[in-house]
């Protein structure tokens, strides 16, 4: 875990290991327009996060959520030292479960250097977590509503006009679908990111419902002047108008993994323009080209 003594000592090594610096948030030159709130939380809780993240979003918020939970090399994955030093607010979903959770604990203690304050959800009876900084507690058992009421009024924000629309930026109809084939997928990242991969069919991606379909991806995944292999899974909900992604990209030493989520704004079956629902420190907006159908 990070300490006030060892902090520049993990700075540096991550640097060493990745070639990159991360931002802090404080004087970054790409800041998200809307607040930005990192959810922490552990897996047990995630149904729990997963609402409150859809009610900050449908409010105006930018969130961040740490869903790999990628710590290969005893570090935190580079994005989320992005989103943590980026974010407004930390906000902590406390449990028995997030108490025992050492992934959780480091967040914590990253968010704790970083100076950002800290709002306390608890789920449960669990003794609040010992405070660092500026941290205040929600009283127990206040719901998610009232967890995001506390949001807006920590960061002096005001929820979003309901008429603007449901927080996703997506229309009252879905445009367009990603099925399988060859698909270069170009985003507006800082630094610049394009992914170009196949798309296959796996009967082991089925699901219950007749509306998403999925399956594997392979190609090569461009970010910031790297290149490497990427691999992974894909799921299409067409109800919902939402590609999920979930990567794996070896751009050095070690793979970096991550899950994005990625609401469509528009377009038609072969160029089809999105969002992605979660990112403090560089949200992105994509465009995604379906170069080749699938057979």
């Amino acid at each position: 875990m990070p300490d006030d003594e060892h902090s520049d000592e993990h700075d540096n090594e991550r640097d060493e290991k990745r070639g990159t610096a991360y931002d802090d948030g404080r004087d970054g030159p790409r800041r998200a327009a809307s607040p930005g709130v990192f959810l922490a939380y552990a897996p047990a809780d995630a149904d729990r996060a997963a609402a409150l993240d859809g009610r900050l979003r449908a409010d105006g918020a930018r969130t961040a959520l740490d869903e790999s939970r990628d710590h290969s090399d005893g570090l935190p994955a580079e994005p989320v030292l992005q989103e943590l030093g980026a974010c407004d607010l930390f906000l902590l979903l406390w449990s028995e479960d997030a108490a025992d959770d050492p992934h959780v604990q480091e967040q914590c203690q990253y968010a704790a250097s970083f100076g950002k304050p800290c709002l306390v959800w608890p789920l449960d009876t669990t003794a609040p977590p010992p405070g660092q900084g500026q941290v205040e507690q929600l009283p127990p058992g206040s719901d998610d509503q009232e967890a995001v009421a506390a949001v807006h009024r920590l960061l002096g924000t005001r929820p979003a006009d309901p008429q603007s629309g449901d927080g996703s930026g997506r229309g009252a109809e879905t445009v367009g679908a990603v099925e399988s084939g060859h698909w270069r997928i170009e985003s507006d990242a800082q630094h610049g990111e394009s992914l170009e991969v196949e798309l296959t069919p796996s009967a082991d991606a089925a699901s219950s419902h007749d509306s998403v379909e999925g399956g594997l991806l392979t190609g090569t995944h461009q970010r910031a002047g790297l290149q490497g292999r990427v691999t992974g899974r894909w799921w299409f909900s067409r109800t919902e108008g939402r590609l999920d992604l979930q990567l794996e990209s070896s751009f050095g030493l070690r793979p970096v993994r991550e899950l994005r989520h990625l609401q469509l704004l528009g377009g038609d079956d072969r160029s089809l323009t999105a969002q992605d629902l979660h990112g403090i420190a560089d949200p992105r907006h994509y465009r995604l080209t379906l170069e080749r159908p699938g057979g």
